[in-house]
């Protein structure tokens, strides 16, 4: 994400904090999820973790951040979008707090063309309900409804199972009044 000392970031869904490692010294991490006992097993790794500032941790839900509009460098959901229920609302909150020019990135997976993996897909429905998991998201349909228009994309894991969606949040040149604070395009710094 191109983090330098000094960005703040905000993880929505960041789980047990697995993912706090990979953050670099000198950035602010705020990570947010719904789930409290969740929250517990992060601020144990963040405990034992080098980063400084050490990260803020809070129960959160995605859908209705209680942060401050355009107040993170960085905004990053990783595997979030499957898991929740209302996707373009977690993503509507997420451009909100990122600031102008700011990243905004998704991880996740989606649905594939693949016909065997899809055969595993639809055969693992019922192991996906019981852990609240969609493996049905259409990638192109995901960002028509978000409007998220991607910089950059990759695929992620071992076998590519995932995607990246590096996205930007728009400058603003318009009054804030006349400001969509959903409206994310390709632009570049």
């Amino acid at each position: 994400m191109g983090l330098n000392p000094g960005h703040r970031v905000l993880e929505v869904g960041i789980g047990t904090g697995l993912s706090l490692s990979a953050y670099p010294r000198g950035v602010e991490v705020v990570g947010i999820d719904i789930a409290p006992q969740m929250l517990d097993k992060a601020r144990r790794r963040a405990a034992r973790s080098l980063l400084e500032p050490r990260p803020e941790l809070r129960v959160m839900d995605a859908r209705k951040l209680e942060l401050a509009d355009a107040s993170f460098d960085s905004v990053v959901a990783m595997y979030v979008v499957s898991v929740t229920p209302e996707p373009e609302r977690v993503v509507a909150e997420m451009v909100r707090v990122c600031r102008p020019g700011g990243a905004v990135v998704i991880v996740n997976h989606f649905r594939t063309e693949s016909r065997l993996i899809r055969w595993a897909e639809v055969a693992l429905r019922p192991l996906h309900r019981l852990v609240n998991y969609s493996a049905e998201l259409d990638r192109e349909d995901f960002l028509r409804r978000t409007g998220l228009q991607v910089v950059w994309s990759a695929r992620a894991n071992v076998l590519g199972y995932s995607t990246v969606l590096y996205c930007r949040r728009e400058p603003v040149s318009e009054p804030a009044s006349e400001v969509d604070p959903t409206r994310v395009t390709a632009a570049t710094d």
